[in-house]
């Protein structure tokens, strides 16, 4: 459908069209007032309380979402990746919240009315004519690309009602100076920490293996089978280039190390004691370092500027310790507070870090922010509220979904959540 339009009418008409509002018209002529709502458009992916999800409006929004993963993997997307994605799932359930906006909105008296519809409409420069309102451009843009009169009358006064309900969440927002003040400090107050990650794969290069040990393992047909497959998965890369027979008695030694998991966190330990007085914030330090690390397959690594609510540093993962350093008042690795580099274990890992560089922000710089910080923080707080509703709706809603078209989504355990409460037979 979108590359129809596309071809017919340009892309500039296009992105008005599916852009920010469903083109609905209400005119003199094709405009009957709510005569359209729970208009039967043949099968249905879905119900939500009642209310069906119609099977071309899933396919539409199905449609848009299987162009987006095409664009961004440069033309390809298998119908084994959409399965994987989980696209049709995703699909149905903001589809799902969107009905159940929809309904919230009627609810609460928030429906858009004709009025409203009518001067929407007729305000779409798409559909104009030396700037007034064309019908006849309008019905040959709706009968070019499928669509029925009513459907676009429905679908462009729920999409009005989905944003009075959407400003009625932005309305209840408040936003205090001590909140302006907090979140300037914690999203301008940055650091870059370099640090040096041993995995079990660097401490088992550190572990002692003997000889009749790698002799008695590679004596064992099973355990043979088990060094082929390590050197099929390495062969690419550290084995690249060399035959299994050359390299047998390195996988096997390497096997045998990784089941010895007190020594491979022993080794690590012994590593990053060395390692520790030599890392430095100064680029310098890096090559001293390099040079112990190299035959351990490891490297001295920096992140780029991170704040208290980055979740996961790359690589690393959670570090809630590191985080709670680097960020501290005074921090224990940041050197120019006195810090140096610390040592973080967990069950995967030893780290070595320090704060390379420190960016802490000035009150007095937080009026050029102002306006971009209240945004911010109005975003996170609609979104949270709406979240909190939708689930409870969600929680509420009698959810019906017709496995045929679905497709890929999972059935609920009848909870209330997209995809829960019952099965349609596909037509």
């Amino acid at each position: 459908m979108i590359s129809t339009m596309r071809t017919k009418f340009g892309p500039a008409i296009v992105g008005t069209i599916i852009g920010s509002i469903a083109l609905v018209f209400i005119f003199s002529g094709v405009f009957s007032p709510k005569a359209t709502r729970g208009i039967h458009e043949g099968s249905v992916a879905g119900e939500v309380n009642g209310d069906k999800i119609s099977l071309s409006e899933f396919n539409r929004e199905l449609n848009r979402r299987t162009e987006f993963f095409r664009n961004m993997s440069g033309g390809k997307f298998s119908d084994a990746q959409m399965k994987a994605f989980r696209i049709k799932e995703g699909v149905f359930s903001e589809l799902v919240n969107r009905k159940l906006m929809e309904q919230a909105a009627e609810k609460a008296g928030l429906e858009a009315s004709d009025d409203e519809v009518k001067k929407k409409i007729t305000e779409i420069p798409a559909f104009q004519k030396e700037g007034k309102f064309d019908s006849l451009t309008y019905k040959n843009v709706l009968q070019a690309n499928n669509y029925q009169p009513s459907q676009f009358e429905k679908m462009m006064r729920d999409d009005l009602s989905v944003q009075r309900w959407n400003q009625y969440f932005h309305d209840r927002v408040k936003v205090s100076e001590d909140e302006i003040k907090d979140e300037f400090m914690k999203t301008r107050n940055k650091r870059n920490i370099k640090y040096v990650l041993l995995t079990s794969e660097a401490g088992r290069k550190g572990v002692q293996v003997s000889p009749d040990e790698i002799q008695k393992f590679l004596a064992d047909p099973a355990k043979v089978n088990l060094a082929k497959a390590r050197f099929d998965q390495n062969k690419d890369t550290t084995y690249k280039g060399k035959t299994f027979e050359q390299v047998k008695t390195d996988a096997a030694r390497e096997l045998i190390a990784g089941d010895k998991t007190e020594e491979v966190k022993k080794a690590n330990q012994q590593l990053a004691q060395k390692v520790l007085p030599l890392l430095t914030a100064e680029k310098s330090s890096d090559a001293k370092v390099n040079a112990v690390l190299k035959p351990f397959g490891a490297a001295v690594k920096e992140t780029k500027p991170i704040t208290q609510e980055t979740p996961y540093l790359p690589g690393i993962g959670e570090a809630r310790e590191l985080m709670t350093d680097a960020f501290a008042e005074k921090s224990p690795i940041d050197p120019k507070q006195g810090g140096k580099a610390k040592l973080y274990t967990s069950a995967g890992w030893a780290l070595v870090a320090v704060v390379s560089e420190a960016q802490r922000p000035e009150l007095a710089a937080l009026e050029k922010d102002r306006k971009e910080l209240v945004a911010g923080l109005i975003n996170k707080k609609e979104r949270t509220l709406m979240e909190a509703e939708l689930k409870k709706l969600n929680g509420k809603a009698k959810i019906v979904r017709n496995e045929a078209i679905v497709g890929d989504a999972e059935q609920d355990d009848g909870g209330g959540n997209p995809g829960g409460g019952g099965a349609l037979n596909g037509t």
